[in-house]
C-alpha cells in the first residue's frame, strides 16, 4: 500500500509539473504581436482621412454599428451606403480634401487635378 500511495503521489507531482511547465512556454513573436499588416495601397493624408470621415457623416452613417444600432435593422442603410460611395467616388471628396487643406494634386484613388486653391 505504502509503494502505490508514494507513485500516485509521485505521478501527482510529475503531472504538476508538467502541468507548471507547459503553462510556462513560451510563444514566438508572432504569437503577441499578430501576422504583419497587409498592404492597403497609399497612404492617406490626415485631410483624405478626415474628408472620408466628413462624408460618411455626411451620408448618415455615423450611427451604424455603435451599440444596437447596426446596418440589418436599418432599411435605408443600403441607401446610405450608396450616397457615401457616390460621395466618395466624385469631385465632393477632392473639394473636401482641398476644404481641409490637403494636397489635392496627391488624393488616393482620384486622377490628379493639381492643386489649385
Amino acid at each position: 500500500m505504502k509503494i502505490t500511495n508514494k507513485l500516485i503521489a509521485i505521478a501527482a507531482i510529475a503531472a504538476a509539473s508538467f502541468t507548471g511547465a507547459a503553462s510556462a512556454a513560451t510563444y514566438s513573436q508572432e504569437v503577441w504581436t499578430g501576422p504583419e499588416p497587409i498592404a492597403q495601397g497609399p497612404a492617406l493624408s490626415r485631410a483624405e482621412v478626415q474628408a472620408d470621415l466628413n462624408l460618411w457623416n455626411r451620408a448618415g452613417l455615423n450611427g451604424y454599428n455603435s451599440g444596437d444600432n447596426t446596418h440589418f435593422a436599418d432599411a435605408a442603410y443600403d441607401q446610405k451606403m450608396a450616397e457615401y460611395r457616390r460621395l466618395r467616388s466624385g469631385s465632393e471628396y477632392v473639394a473636401e480634401v482641398r476644404r481641409l487643406g490637403g494636397d489635392v494634386s496627391a488624393v488616393a484613388g482620384q486622377p490628379s487635378v493639381g492643386n489649385a486653391h
